[in-house]
C-alpha cells in the first residue's frame, strides 16, 4: 500500500456476539471513525458480525473487495470465542504461525502465569507484521496487488475499548503508517425552513459541488414560548485538496436561501 499522504477509503469490521446482543455498546467503531476523520480517510462502511469463522471471513473478503484498508476489532483474546485470527487466516489463504516476537511480548507480560491459552494469541496469519509505538504493537497484514485487485491492508485491533484506543493512538504516532490527507473540513448552516422547502436549493448545491459531502439533519427544539420548532442543520464536508470547497458550498446554499432564512449560531453552539 502506498504510504504517501493521500485520500483513501476504509472499512471497519466489528466482531463479537456481545455487540449484536446489545450487552455491550460499541465504542471502537466510533474511535476508528474519529481517527479517520482526523486524517481525511473516507470511511465507507462499518459492519458487525458474530464470533463465527465463516461469518468473519465472508465479511472481511467483501470489505477487502471494496476498499484498500480494513480495520477489525474484537475476537483476538485467549478464549473459545476469540476466532478472529483463524478466520482471517482462512479467508486470505495463509496458515497460522506462532510469531516469536508476539510470543516474547506475551511471556514478558504474563511471566510465570503464562498458559497455552495465552500463547494462542501469538498464533498469527503468516506474514503478519507487528508495528509498535511506545510498546503498543499492532498487527498488520499486507496483501499484495493481484490481477483482480490493488494492494490491500488489514489492521487487527482488540475489542477491549481501552486497548483498542491505545493501539489506534500508537498507529497515529508512527510516521507514514496511516494515510493522511489533512482531515475533513466542516462547515455548517442552520435554518428553520422545512426540509421539504429546502430540498430544491439543496439539491442544486449537491449537484454543483460533487466533491463535497452534504448532509441535512432536522432537530426539534423548545422555544422560549414552550412550543417546539424545527431547526435543520446542514453540514458541508470536504477532504484534502478539496477542503476549501466546503465553505464554497455552504455559501452557495446561503445565497440560494437568502439571509432571512439562515440562522446565526450562538456562541455556545446550541444549534449544533
Amino acid at each position: 500500500m502506498d504510504r504517501e499522504p493521500s485520500v483513501t477509503s476504509a472499512a471497519v469490521l466489528l466482531i463479537g456476539n456481545e455487540l449484536l446482543s446489545g450487552k455491550i455498546r460499541d465504542q471502537n467503531g466510533h474511535e476508528l471513525a474519529k481517527m479517520m476523520r482526523r486524517r481525511g480517510i473516507r470511511l465507507v462502511e462499518m459492519c458487525t458480525v458474530e464470533d463465527d469463522l465463516g461469518g468473519i471471513g465472508e465479511a472481511l473478503l467483501r470489505l477487502l473487495a471494496r476498499v484498500p484498508l480494513v480495520f477489525t476489532s474484537g475476537g483476538v483474546g485467549p478464549t473459545h470465542d476469540d476466532v478472529t485470527m483463524e478466520a482471517i487466516a482462512r479467508a486470505i489463504g495463509r496458515p497460522l504461525r506462532r510469531d516469536p516476537e508476539m510470543e516474547r511480548t506475551l511471556r514478558a507480560h504474563f511471566g510465570e502465569r503464562i498458559t497455552e491459552a495465552a500463547l494462542k494469541m501469538a498464533d498469527l496469519p503468516e506474514g503478519t507484521a507487528l508495528t509498535a509505538a511506545r510498546g503498543w504493537p499492532v498487527m498488520r497484514i499486507d496483501l499484495p496487488a493481484g490481477a483482480q485487485a490493488s494492494a490491500r491492508r488489514i489492521y487487527v485491533l482488540p475489542g477491549i475499548p481501552e486497548l483498542c484506543r491505545a493501539k489506534i493512538e500508537a498507529l497515529e504516532k508512527i510516521p507514514g503508517e496511516l494515510p493522511d490527507a489533512g482531515g475533513w473540513a466542516l462547515e455548517t448552516l442552520h435554518t428553520e425552513m422545512d426540509e421539504s422547502d429546502l430540498a430544491a436549493s439543496l439539491n442544486r448545491v449537491v449537484a454543483d459541488y460533487p466533491d463535497v459531502a452534504i448532509g441535512s439533519y432536522p432537530r426539534w427544539l423548545s422555544g422560549d414560548d414552550g412550543r417546539l420548532r424545527c431547526v435543520v442543520r446542514v453540514t458541508f464536508e470536504a477532504i484534502g485538496e478539496h477542503a476549501g470547497r466546503a465553505g464554497d458550498a455552504r455559501d452557495a446554499l446561503a445565497r440560494a436561501l437568502g439571509d432571512a432564512a439562515v440562522l446565526a449560531v450562538p456562541a455556545d453552539g446550541a444549534l449544533l
